[in-house]
C-alpha cells in the first residue's frame, strides 16, 4: 500500500499525513524518499500503519524503492526476504 500512495495509485498522499526526512540526513542513511517515524505514545499507535510501513519503508534499499512497477517492488522485496 506504501509502495502505491508513494506512485499515486491510491489517492492517499504521503505528503498529507507524513513528514519526509531532511535530504541531507536521507543520503547518509538511505534514500531520497525518507519520512520521519511518526511519534507513538502507545503500543497501539506505534503498531498501525504508518508508524511501522514508514520505518520499513525507510530500511528499503533504494533499487526496491525506485521499482518501476507493483510487480518489480513485490520482487524485490522476496528477494530481500531470502537473504
Amino acid at each position: 500500500m506504501f509502495y502505491r500512495m508513494q506512485h499515486n495509485m491510491v489517492s492517499i498522499t504521503p505528503a498529507e499525513y507524513l513528514v519526509p526526512v531532511q535530504p541531507a540526513r536521507s543520503r547518509r542513511s538511505g534514500h531520497d524518499q525518507m519520512y520521519q517515524v511518526p511519534y507513538a505514545r502507545t503500543d497501539v499507535f506505534k503498531h498501525s500503519f504508518f508508524p511501522s510501513t514508514v520505518h520499513m519503508w525507510n530500511s528499503l534499499p533504494v533499487t526496491v524503492i525506485q521499482s518501476h512497477s507493483i510487480q518489480s517492488f513485490k520482487s524485490g522485496i522476496s528477494a530481500l526476504r531470502q537473504h
